[in-house]
């Protein structure tokens, strides 16, 4: 019988099978595409890693996190994290600013005047109020994901791609997992499906109270090295990050709508005007008349908080809602103890 099953090999998953691994745990990754899939919420060049927010709990998180990339790059041997800077647009970015201030994180509030003087690849109004924090960045995605793989594999970790489980039944050793008619034992199962774990998880009888979103984003191109992370805070907060070797990536944050995972993506191309019309505003040196566009699965909780919880055998992976990447190693430790607690 096998110690734990991973089902989900996005970086969630990837993160929590490196971490078991490293503990010595008999660990097998189950994943339905392949290693880089465009299907769900961990392909793409680059996400955002910041330590602004308004909730403390969170900044306290990114803090954690920021220590745990470091040691993945120590370990992978190559770059995951890029440090930019980050800067936060609007009067909801005092909150995030009092929230730096009672983590001891170091930032630094200015006006738009100041802002745009320091950092002139974007546009400001004088009177806005900027936030900026220096640890800010962007964790290059799809480089992540291989390096949580590829040390999982080198600490003893099996990976299993093109392999759908089809359902998980709990008993009182353990759980029988169902992989093309083959069912496999183990003696925990946590499940980090990202917009499939709604679904994988009622085959165990666990209702997952999650909705699955399409967003989209878009690709601009912008010479020199990548800018600080922008957020503008609206009530959908509008963001910019680099995209190596091309530019930027903007999107805005819970703009989809309904979307079946198994459906092909498509691109809304209103979003994509906005969203151009945004880029052309923040960053005068880009052409915004010039972008390419694709999408991405979100997995929502109602208040944006993750789900990390264990029910009998089976642990619960949902840290999404959109904003969970940064937090990918200390995901995979916290879901990592709960399969071993």
């Amino acid at each position: 019988m096998t110690d734990v099953f991973v089902v989900g090999a996005g970086v969630m998953g990837a993160a929590t099978a490196r971490e078991l691994a490293r503990r010595g745990r008999d660990v097998v990754l189950l994943e339905r595409f392949e290693i880089g899939h465009t299907n769900g919420s961990s392909h793409g060049a680059s996400r955002i890693f910041r330590l602004s927010y308004d909730d403390p709990m969170y900044v306290r998180m990114a803090q954690e996190a920021l220590v745990l990339w470091r040691e993945l790059e120590d370990e992978a041997g190559e770059p995951i994290l890029t440090t930019t800077g980050g800067v936060d647009v609007g009067e909801p970015a005092l909150a995030n600013d009092a929230a730096l201030e009672a983590c001891g994180a170091t930032h630094e509030r200015m006006t738009g005047a100041q802002a745009a003087e320091r950092f002139p690849v974007f546009a400001f109004g004088e009177d806005e109020t900027v936030v900026y924090q220096p640890d800010a960045g962007i964790v290059h995605a799809e480089r992540s994901v291989r390096a949580f793989v590829d040390c999982a594999l080198r600490h003893g970790a099996e990976l299993h791609e093109r392999a759908c489980v089809e359902s998980i039944r709990p008993d009182g050793d353990g759980v029988t997992i169902t992989v093309a008619g083959d069912e496999l034992r183990s003696r925990v199962a946590v499940v980090t499906a990202g917009a499939w774990a709604r679904p994988v998880l009622s085959t165990a009888e666990i209702d997952l109270p999650v909705t699955t979103t399409r967003q989209t984003a878009t690709y601009f191109t912008l010479p020199g090295p990548p800018p600080p992370v922008l957020v503008q805070w609206e009530s959908l907060p509008l963001y910019a990050l680099g995209d190596p070797g091309r530019g930027i990536k903007a999107a805005q944050h819970q703009q989809g709508g309904p979307a079946d995972p198994g459906e092909p993506g498509r691109v809304d191309e209103d979003q994509v005007a906005r969203l151009a019309s945004w880029v052309g505003e923040r960053f005068p040196e880009v052409d915004a008349a010039s972008h390419r566009a694709d999408t991405c699965m979100y997995t929502n909780t109602a208040d944006e908080r993750f789900i990390l919880e264990r029910r009998g055998p089976v642990v619960i992976g949902s840290p999404c809602s959109g904003h969970g990447f940064k937090f990918a190693p200390l995901i995979g430790s916290r879901l990592a103890d709960l399969a071993i607690a």
